[in-house]
This record gives C-alpha cells, sequence and structure tokens, in this order.
C-alpha cells in the first residue's frame, strides 16, 4: 500500500523550512492575506513580533540582525505592507544588513489584470529589484526552497543585502508537501595567495602604516585587533565600526575621518589598509571634507565594485575581513617582520585631540558626559539624525564592537527607537539606549506601544529643540527664511505615559543624571524628555 504524503499549506511549510535555518524571531502585523504564514510561525514556535507600522517591522529586522548576527525576517502583507517596508529596507542595502522579506501578493489570476483587487501592485517583485540582492515571485515550492537557499548561503560568504519574496496569496493557501532544504554551498572570498604576497611585500616596505576599518570589519573586531597590534599600525573607524578597539586602546585613532586629526594622521602614513569601507560621504558628513588620496592604499572589501571606488588602491583584495587579517598576521610572523612606527600610539592620540568642534557640539558634551558615565559596559545604542547624536557619534566612548546602530547610510529620520526594540529582543537580558530628537521620532512613536509589549531596560532618550533642529539650522546657513522646521506644541512626556512608558523631562545635566540612573534601574521601557538649553523648547 503505497505511503500518503500529509500535506499542508506552502505559508506553514515556508515557516518549517525556515525554522531549519535558524529562524527563531518574525516581524510583522498579520493581515488577511498571510494567515498561512502565520499558522505556521504558530506550529514552529517562531516568536513573532508586531510593530505598530511595517516600517517598524523592518526596523526592528535590521537592529536584530545587527545585535543577533543573524538574518532579520518580515512577514507582510502584499500592497501597502510591504511598501511601507521600503524605507528600512533600503537602509539594510545601504548598511550591508541581511533582511528577508516575505511578503503575500496578489490572487495569481488576477495579478497584471489592471482590476483593482485588494492591496494590488503591478509589479511588486519588481518595484524592489533595486533595493534588494533578489526581489522574485514565486509560485513553487521548490523555487521557494531555492530562493531561501540561496539567500542564506549569499548571506555567509558575500556582501549582505536583503532579499524579498513575494508569494501570491491564494498560493499561500494551497497545501503542499514538505518543502525540502535544498543545500547551496558558495565558496568563501579568501585572499589569494598572490594577493598576499603583495601586501606583505608592500608592508615590509612600508614604516608608517594606518588601518581604516568600516561595517564591513566589524564582525573581524578580534582578528583586525591582532593585526593592527603586529603592524602597530592607529586604527581609524567609520560609525559603523565604533567599539572594533575598545576606547582606551593605544592604538584607537577613534572615528575621525572627517576631521583635521583623522586626515591628518592618513596623509602622514606611507601606507593605508582600509578594509570594509565605501569611503562614504555620509562618514565624512561633520565636517563635509573629503579623506585625502593616502600615498599609497590596500583595500580589502567583499564587493569587487568598492576596490577601487572613489579612491584609488595600489592592490585591491576581494576577502572576507577576518580571513585577510588573520592571513597577513601569520605571514607577517613567518617573514619575522616587525614594524618600525614607534610614535604610533601618540598619533594616534593626536588625531583623537586633534577635532574641531562646533560649539553646538561643545554644548552637548556635558549631557552626553552624563549619558556616558552611566552606562552600562553590555548596552547597545541606537541613535537617530539628531543633533545630540551627531555629536554622540564621535565623541561618546564605546569599547563593544557591533553595539552602536547607526544607520546613516541612508540617513532617514525614525529608526532608532524600532531598531532599538529588534536589538533588545535579539539581546533580551542587555539594556538599550536610543537617542532619537523630538521631530524624527514622531516617524515611528508609535513603536513605544511595541516596546512596551517586549519590555525589559529600554531608554529612549529624545532631545527637544522644538522642531527639526539641523534643518532649521541649515535654513540659517543659507540665509533662507525659516520654513516648516518648527514643530507646534504638544508633550512627548504624556504621549509616552500614554503608551505606558515611565516618562520624564529634564531641563539640566543633573537632573538627566537622577532620571537616567532611575531608568536604567528598572525592567520596564522609560522615555526622558531633554529640552535642549536655548532652543525654542526652552521657552515652551
Amino acid at each position: 500500500m503505497q505511503r500518503q504524503v500529509s500535506k499542508v499549506s506552502f505559508g506553514s511549510q515556508a515557516m518549517k523550512l525556515l525554522k531549519q535555518y535558524d529562524v527563531d524571531t518574525i516581524f510583522g502585523i498579520p493581515g488577511v492575506h498571510t494567515i498561512e504564514y502565520y499558522r505556521g510561525i504558530t506550529e514552529t514556535g517562531i516568536k513573532g513580533i508586531v510593530p505598530r507600522h511595517e516600517q517598524g517591522a523592518g526596523f526592528m529586522a535590521d537592529g536584530y540582525a545587527r545585535i543577533s548576527g543573524k538574518p532579520g525576517v518580515c512577514v507582510l502583507v502584499s500592497g501597502p505592507g510591504v511598501l511601507n517596508a521600503a524605507t528600512p529596507i533600503a537602509q539594510a542595502w545601504h548598511d550591508s544588513i541581511p533582511i528577508l522579506v516575505l511578503a503575500a501578493s496578489t490572487e495569481s489570476e488576477l495579478s497584471g489584470k489592471n482590476r483593482g483587487p485588494l492591496h494590488d501592485v503591478p509589479d511588486q517583485a519588481g518595484f524592489f529589484t533595486q533595493l534588494t540582492d533578489a526581489s522574485v515571485t514565486v509560485t513553487d515550492p521548490d523555487q521557494f526552497a531555492e530562493v531561501v537557499a540561496q539567500a542564506f548561503a549569499t548571506w555567509k560568504v558575500n556582501r549582505a543585502r536583503p532579499v524579498h519574496i513575494s508569494v501570491p496569496f491564494d498560493v499561500l493557501s494551497k497545501d503542499v508537501s514538505e518543502i525540502k532544504r535544498v543545500d547551496v554551498a558558495l565558496p568563501a572570498r579568501h585572499v589569494t595567495a598572490d594577493d598576499l604576497a603583495k601586501v606583505v611585500a608592500q608592508v615590509s616596505a612600508s614604516k608608517k602604516i594606518v588601518l581604516i576599518c568600516g561595517g564591513g570589519a566589524n564582525y573581524a573586531h578580534s582578528q583586525i585587533r591582532a593585526l593592527a597590534e603586529k603592524l602597530n599600525s592607529p586604527v581609524i573607524t567609520t560609525g559603523n565600526a565604533r567599539g572594533l578597539l575598545p576606547d582606551g586602546h593605544p592604538l584607537n585613532a577613534g572615528t575621525t575621518l572627517p576631521f583635521s586629526g583623522g586626515q591628518s594622521l592618513i596623509a602622514s602614513a606611507d601606507l593605508v589598509i582600509a578594509i570594509g569601507t565605501e569611503f562614504s560621504d555620509v562618514d565624512i558628513i561633520y565636517t563635509g571634507k573629503r579623506v585625502p588620496q593616502p600615498q599609497s592604499m590596500i583595500r580589502v572589501d567583499l564587493d569587487s565594485t568598492q576596490l577601487q571606488a572613489g579612491l584609488k588602491a595600489d592592490i585591491g583584495v576581494l576577502s572576507d575581513a577576518a580571513n585577510f587579517a588573520s592571513e597577513l598576521l601569520a605571514a607577517l610572523n613567518t617573514s619575522g617582520f616587525t614594524s618600525g612606527y614607534e610614535s604610533a600610539a601618540t598619533d594616534a592620540a593626536t588625531a583623537r585631540g586633534d577635532i574641531g568642534w562646533t560649539n553646538q557640539s561643545r554644548s552637548h558634551f556635558e549631557w552626553l558626559d552624563v549619558i556616558s558615565e552611566l552606562m552600562p559596559e553590555n548596552a547597545i545604542v541606537s541613535i537617530d539624525s539628531t543633533q545630540l547624536a551627531y555629536t554622540a557619534h564621535h565623541y561618546t566612548p564605546w569599547s563593544t564592537p557591533q553595539r552602536w546602530l547607526a544607520p546613516y547610510g541612508l540617513g532617514t529620520l525614525g529608526p532608532a527607537v524600532p531598531m532599538g526594540i529588534g536589538a533588545k529582543v535579539a539581546a533580551p537580558n542587555d539594556p538599550v539606549v536610543i537617542i532619537a530628537g523630538d521631530g524624527g521620532v514622531l516617524f515611528t512613536i508609535s513603536e513605544l506601544a511595541t516596546a512596551r509589549d517586549v519590555s525589559g531596560t529600554i531608554v529612549t532618550i529624545i532631545w527637544d529643540n522644538a522642531g527639526y533642529g539641523e534643518i532649521r539650522d541649515s535654513f540659517d546657513r543659507a540665509k533662507a527664511d525659516r520654513n516648516g522646521v518648527d514643530i507646534s506644541s504638544f508633550d512627548l512626556t504624556v504621549v509616552a505615559q500614554g503608551f505606558g512608558m515611565n516618562a520624564s523631562r529634564v531641563r539640566t545635566p543633573a537632573e538627566l543624571h537622577t532620571q537616567f540612573k532611575r531608568a536604567l534601574s528598572v525592567k520596564t521601557p522609560s522615555v526622558i524628555v531633554v529640552t535642549e538649553p536655548g532652543s525654542p523648547a526652552d521657552h515652551k
């Protein structure tokens, strides 16, 4: 007698497949078109985190991925649901974050017919092709397994980008057999023997070597630290690599790419080794001063398009950062290399001290000093586009790699709160500190409700200057009449209390000290609104 094959819905089988990839959490708002996905979420025990807007789902998946080291997964309804997540998907593209977006799409027989069915988008998968590594409509279980396998395999060895899979909602409801995992193995990108020999020769001929490390080097912090100490090289980090070296390490030259100190250090080096960085304009936005072309440079990246982008490299190495650092260190040990860069520590300290702070940034120091003094060692920080955070990005001491979340690649407002929540889900025992502005926080303020659901120590510090302060100042610098940059009266503490938060307003650093210390001591989310002295908010 032939054995019958058990069948359940496509959506449920898809979740069972993802469970095999160690997916334990998804972010999304359930809808009638995604019920079968949610049936599988329940059956597999995958945790579902419900934001209050799909934009929040995307940002939460991003924050979760950065902290957990695993891809963030969103399950979204068709049309408006997935389109609401376009901004965080674009951000994940910019910052090389692995996000899997599973979306329902229009019923098969109505797709492309322009008959106006619910949530219809003419070409949903096509819309996301510019924001993802892959964006496909899947109608077959085997195809689904292949796309998922390719995504997870790619994330292991290549530059991470989001992947979007649309499945027509009628297909999600069809009963199918088990969706079996497909094994896809892609070759790791390791430094070749030829490239390594060239690098060793260049390093051996150089006396003053400086490392510049970006977000692509973040996960290889231990290997890069060992390499830096062998080379006795100062290390400049971009914002996405803050904490790669501990704050007190003598070779830590800080997040100083925009400043005279960092740029002078680069100019004085006879060799710069840049690892996992695009040399993005975002990294120098504080001053706008472009990084000078080094005398000689080696660039290391997983993305071949970056090896000669912007600044010319004498040697371009297509390699994983950890492999490159380990192989170079081993080769230097074998060759008997000894660094002659005797002033490296002094030069690193000089670079960190030679920063042309604006008067506005200097006014932030006393507030940031309070935050730094009380910050727990195991904290995660998520910052938004706000003036206090811009200063913190370069000023605040930071010693923990991969725990400073600064999504400035796309430069959108509002990601800090949902990203902080996603980080908290990934590390539930660690406190999360969010720094946002009173303008930007309104983009995603509804996610305070999700923070209350997740619970735990989540402290949101809101810098209140009664408007879009940076844009207001930009109008003033351009000698243009201010227009649309002020926010009329509301009370963010009352709003936060409405979401069940502990909330307070402070007007002095001493008051911030009291309230921040209290907020860190409780296991429920808190909001602290800081009134910027002298701003329009100070006169409410």
